[in-house]
């Protein structure tokens, strides 16, 4: 199968930023919850999933999305290079849950400047459910996203749904997975 890149959207957290290793790093750090891994975090619920307060949680997350360069977030292993590929093809859209744009913007043209800021769409819905009326508002019929939900709801309405393998959404192995940039240069055809 590939996809056509014109009619595709990609989530940002846990598709192309890293955000769970800074979230990690600062929980032991400043609140001593060592010895947590990434493959702990089982669940999107990290209140759940790390058994950590809704409070320390709330902060960490709110730091992580407001300040992704101060915290260090990195790109996962081969998205600066297939993102790179696929720019040259089409602009990209990025469709969030963040709350807003700005400071993912940022990070976007720090740290990825392989990436052209005028051929990069971020929109942010400020909750994954309004992702479906985005996508189809930019008549978008494939979408890469890590949030399981997300995804069923996508899946449910009719779009392409593709699930970014990580250990918070393997509870259902239903839909279609992605386990790596390597897999997401394949649907596109890129190198």
């Amino acid at each position: 199968m590939t996809l056509d890149l014109e009619k595709t959207a990609f989530d940002i957290d846990g598709v192309v930023v890293d955000i769970v290793t800074p979230f990690l790093r600062r929980l032991a750090d400043r609140h001593g919850y060592t010895g947590l891994t990434y493959d702990d975090v089982t669940s999107f619920d990290l209140v759940d999933a790390l058994g950590v307060p809704p409070d320390v949680v709330r902060e960490l997350v709110d730091e992580l999305l407001d300040h992704p360069l101060e915290v260090e977030a990195r790109p996962y292993p081969g998205a600066a290079q297939v993102l790179a590929g696929l720019i040259e093809q089409a602009p990209l859209l990025f469709v969030t849950a963040r709350p807003s744009a700005g400071p993912i913007a940022e990070w976007f043209r720090l740290t990825l400047p392989e990436l052209p800021v005028e051929r990069i769409e971020i929109v942010p819905t400020g909750d994954p459910m309004k992702k479906l009326e985005c996508l189809r508002d930019h008549g978008r019929r494939h979408f890469i996203d890590d949030h399981l939900d997300t995804c069923r709801m996508l899946d449910q309405a009719g779009l392409d749904a593709f699930v970014f393998d990580q250990p918070w959404n393997r509870r259902d192995q239903t839909l279609r997975r992605l386990h790596g940039w390597d897999e997401v240069a394949v649907l596109f055809n890129v190198r």
